[in-house]
């Protein structure tokens, strides 16, 4: 069941008036990115994507109420990793769960094409075909793979975290990154470029 409003229930006169002001700009401007963002992440499934963005926005204010998002070089990268970490966290209950009582993740998710540009951190073919590849595409390929595919191609590539880290993150073995990544580059692989080549973004 979703929750009534996607903004954080904690009284906002707690919070000095910079904090204050800084995260009612940040709710203006992201809140919107957010909900998108997390639709993409919940395969369109609102109240599961509602209830992300009012977790992120309450995280948000936490931070504000110690002064450190404030201060804080790239919020909205913040805001975005903040959101991911709870999908994260949410997907790795649900493979125990799952693990539990012998069902199968079925989610089948998608990314959110504003994230893409990130993939220029990670030096790989494939990272650096994603890099040049915004929008619709990406995101209907992405959706295409298993989740925990998906989040692996997240993570590193789009992330550009390092293997030790992604399997820090996803509660598996590096060589379940490592496995994961490349079953999932192979499938990416013709989808994306193809639609590159008839961009002329690679050449032909």
């Amino acid at each position: 069941m979703s929750r009534n409003s996607s903004t954080p229930t904690t009284d906002l006169d707690a919070l000095t008036v910079p904090a204050r002001e800084a995260f009612t700009r940040l709710v203006l401007q992201r809140q919107d990115d957010l909900l998108r963002f997390a639709r993409h992440l919940c395969h369109g499934n609102e109240d599961r994507a509602q209830d992300f963005v009012q977790d992120t926005l309450v995280s948000a204010y936490r931070a504000c109420l110690r002064g450190q998002l404030q201060s804080h070089q790239n919020a909205r990268a913040w805001l975005f990793r903040t959101l991911l970490n709870l999908y994260i966290n949410d997907y790795r209950h649900r493979r125990r769960w799952e693990a539990g009582t012998g069902l199968g993740t079925s989610a089948v998710c998608g990314k959110m094409n504003e994230m893409a540009q990130i993939a220029s951190r990670s030096d790989t073919p494939a990272a650096r075909l994603m890099a040049g590849i915004l929008d619709e595409p990406l995101e209907q390929a992405l959706t295409a793979l298993p989740e925990k595919l998906k989040l692996c191609v997240i993570l590193v590539d789009l992330e550009g975290e390092e293997y030790a880290q992604a399997a820090l993150s996803l509660g598996v073995p590096i060589g379940t990154v490592r496995s994961r990544l490349s079953r999932a580059r192979l499938l990416l692989r013709p989808l994306l470029w193809d639609y590159a080549q008839e961009h002329r973004r690679v050449p032909v």
